[in-house]
């Protein structure tokens, strides 16, 4: 796999693209990752760019659940933390910037709920961001990938998902109506 620089990711000057009325409309974040979610739980948000899922899901976590929003672009947890601002969802999301090679999340910190939604296929090593992943998961917990059918074709697509199952993932489900092609994984 060839190495990727910080410009193959949707850069911050798009965000307009990934957060607006339409996309609500075609993308319920409630539907999408609502059947996932319950209050009180710790869900990671990788690579959340303007908090499209972010804002929805810290409503779902309730005052006792706490969300991760991970992006690599400072410019993205900055638009986050704007929309945040002065609201009562403010202190259960916690702002990580990641690198581009590795999360450097908490090693202590467990998630029930892990969404990578539209961001594996940007990542430079796919194999060491499921490794990453996997040891964030507490045992019972899921992770939902979905990838763009317009950059994610079917081999490509099916090659991630190998690459998720070679680290230890179980395949439990490919969930439809999710916004593109999308596995459910777990222990």
């Amino acid at each position: 796999m060839s190495k990727r620089t910080h410009g193959d990711v949707c850069s911050y000057r798009h965000s307009f693209t990934l957060d607006n009325f339409l996309r609500k409309l075609i993308q319920s974040p409630k539907r999408i990752v609502g059947p996932f979610i319950e209050e009180g739980d710790t869900v990671i948000d990788l690579g959340c760019g303007p908090g499209f899922f972010t804002v929805p899901i810290a409503e779902m976590v309730g005052d006792t659940g706490r969300v991760v929003a991970v992006d690599l672009q400072e410019e993205m947890l900055t638009m986050v933390t704007e929309k945040l601002f002065n609201t009562h969802l403010a202190k259960r999301v916690t702002m990580h910037q990641c690198e581009q090679h590795a999360l450097n999340l908490d090693p202590l910190l467990k998630a029930d709920f892990i969404l990578a939604y539209y961001m594996v296929h940007e990542t430079p090593d796919q194999g060491e961001l499921f490794r990453e992943i996997k040891g964030h998961l507490k045992p019972e917990g899921k992770v939902l990938v979905v990838e763009p059918p317009f950059h994610v074709n079917r081999r490509k697509f099916t090659q991630m998902k190998q690459r998720a199952e070679a680290v230890g993932f179980a395949i439990l489900d490919t969930p439809k109506r999710k916004g593109g092609s999308s596995l459910l994984l777990s222990h």
